[in-house]
């Protein structure tokens, strides 16, 4: 099956433009086929694997848990991608699908992804796929153009399961109902931003879904800290994994390349 689109390429002219306002956008990135198969194996999670009373917009690290997920992430067109972003030597250490039901969704706080998962900022852009029409109305994000140049922004604690911190409030812009850029994809678009840009979402307010997939890279010697996740089908708690899916293992981790094989 062809997963991503034909049309899709990653060009100089666009890492130029990534590097300079800290994200990218791309209408169509997912394969007509692909976009279908996605949504189909979404649909298998949610209804019949979702531990009972989990919510959908929490189920991290699905490329350790679904081949699916691990194939799309590792796709070599989405690896050249991120080579031309940090390199040869690719780990990936996280994706997230994040599936806001219609009026349903949490709240994410403005935060920069590198401080808030603790890993290295010499990463790649998160990569963020729609599988639904995203918009203002169902919970699309936003960011906040060339901000990822600003190093590390202050941060404040915030009672929450899984987001417990956000940026520093005053450190945001006064007026920034009018700079941020919100997000809107139609189903099978992809976007790139920088692991260190400001970005939020809000919940999902229309009668449609939204369900994203999030991937995260970072170069094999960049830092690699630890974390723990939940597994979305029984909630027992398990290690965050750090595996290679392109190059050399130049720090010596001893990182595995593949979940589903015994090593």
């Amino acid at each position: 099956m062809n997963l991503i689109s034909n049309s899709f390429n990653y060009t100089s002219q666009d890492h130029q433009e990534y590097e300079h306002i800290g994200y990218k956008i791309f209408n169509p990135f997912l394969s007509q086929e692909g976009l279908e198969s996605c949504r189909h194996e979404l649909d298998l999670m949610i209804n019949e694997k979702l531990q009972p009373g989990r919510s959908p917009d929490e189920i991290i690290s699905a490329h350790h848990q679904e081949p699916w997920a691990w194939e799309l992430a590792t796709h070599p067109k989405v690896l050249d991608m991120i080579e031309m972003q940090i390199g040869p030597n690719i780990v990936l250490w996280s994706s997230h699908l994040i599936c806001k039901p219609p009026g349903s969704g949490m709240h994410i706080p403005w935060h920069q992804d590198a401080p808030y998962w603790n890993v290295s900022d010499g990463l790649a852009a998160g990569i963020w796929i729609a599988f639904d029409d995203v918009d203002a109305t169902n919970g699309g994000m936003c960011i906040l153009p060339h901000w990822h140049q600003r190093g590390v922004l202050p941060i404040a604690k915030r009672q929450s399961r899984l987001f417990n911190q956000e940026i520093e409030p005053s450190s945001l812009p006064k007026d920034i109902d009018q700079v941020k850029v919100q997000y809107h994809f139609q189903a099978g678009g992809m976007a790139i931003h920088n692991t260190m840009i400001p970005h939020t979402s809000e919940p999902n307010r229309s009668d449609r879904w939204r369900r994203v997939a999030v991937f995260r890279y970072v170069r094999a010697d960049g830092e690699h800290g630890p974390k723990q996740y939940e597994n979305y089908r029984t909630g027992e708690p398990f290690d965050r994994k750090f595996f290679l899916v392109r190059g050399e293992d130049i720090a010596n981790r001893n990182l595995p390349r593949n979940p589903f094989i015994n090593h």
